[in-house]
């Protein structure tokens, strides 16, 4: 039966006692520059590899447990695997970037026919690092379930296996794709909403503290404009922190449903029966004594 990913990750959010103080203060934690992000992933990733262990628990009850001892290992080696393979694709868009600026380099030297085979060129490479992005991602999502299961770092950079395991239900890591992309959207339409709620709500302030008079030429209106001023600054910034944590615990959110869906998407490579990082997996195994057909 295929699972279906978005409502068994929400469901088993949901269900977890707490959830919601859970995943704003995990969404605090996340506003501390990379500390908050290590903590974030090394939590989340290890209740992903729970579900993919066949553990089916709660979100933990305590951000920083650290139950296992791996919770910043876990998440320090999260950013590292997705660092290390967005390199590739980072360097393929520079290049991308360079050919494409050719007829600003050379419209005047070598003629318009170089220029318009930078842009073609540039095109191209373009596609070659859309491409790149999309197969990084995939690659750094199995990439840290491994390392989370193994607790190794090396583990997440097995492309062999990684590749193998993405070859063995590719349709199930569309589907994961396809889950993020509408989250993603989402999260923007509310990012776009909230930002123009901000600058509304400023302007209020605005109005309410100047009494609806703008005419900042009046001399007698310098102080109401300066109160107005120090009004919708503050206010603004006061919004602009309130959103900021907001987008985090949203983030944390979105992350958490990912982070589940790829336990799931895991747990089908029977990871009880995987032995050491070098092994064949179960479903290689089997696939040694099938049948040609």
């Amino acid at each position: 039966m295929q699972i279906k990913y978005f409502s068994t990750a929400w469901n088993d959010i949901r269900r977890s006692p707490g959830w919601l103080g859970k995943v704003l203060l995990l969404g605090l934690v996340a506003c501390i520059p990379v500390f908050g992000w290590i903590v974030v992933f090394g939590y989340l990733y290890g209740w992903a590899r729970d579900i993919a262990w066949g553990v089916h628990a709660p979100l933990p009850a305590r951000i920083f447990g650290n139950e296992d001892g791996k919770l910043f290992s876990r998440g320090f080696f999260v950013l590292v695997i997705a660092f290390v393979f967005s390199l590739l694709p980072g360097v393929i868009q520079l290049v991308g970037l360079i050919i494409g600026s050719g007829p600003f380099l050379f419209w005047g030297g070598v003629g318009h026919g170089m220029g318009f085979l930078s842009v073609g060129m540039g095109f191209v490479i373009g596609l070659v690092s859309l491409a790149s992005y999309f197969f990084a991602v995939l690659f750094a999502w199995i990439g840290a379930m491994r390392m989370s299961i193994y607790g190794r770092l090396s583990a997440g950079f097995q492309l062999g296996k990684i590749w193998a395991m993405a070859r063995r239900d590719f349709g199930g890591l569309l589907r994961i794709v396809g889950m993020a992309l509408v989250l993603v959207a989402g999260v923007t339409v509310a990012c776009v909403v909230l930002a123009f709620g901000v600058v509304l709500v400023s302007m209020l302030v605005g109005f309410v503290v100047t009494g609806g008079n703008l005419n900042i030429d009046a001399p007698h209106l310098s102080g109401p404009v300066l109160g107005m001023a120090v009004a919708i600054g503050g206010t603004s910034v006061l919004l602009s922190l309130c959103a900021w944590f907001v987008g985090m615990a949203v983030a944390v959110f979105v992350l958490a449903m990912l982070t589940r869906a790829l336990g799931y998407w895991t747990r089908q490579f029977d990871v009880p029966a995987w032995r050491g990082q070098d092994d064949p997996m179960p479903f290689e195994v089997w696939g040694a004594y099938t049948p040609q057909r």
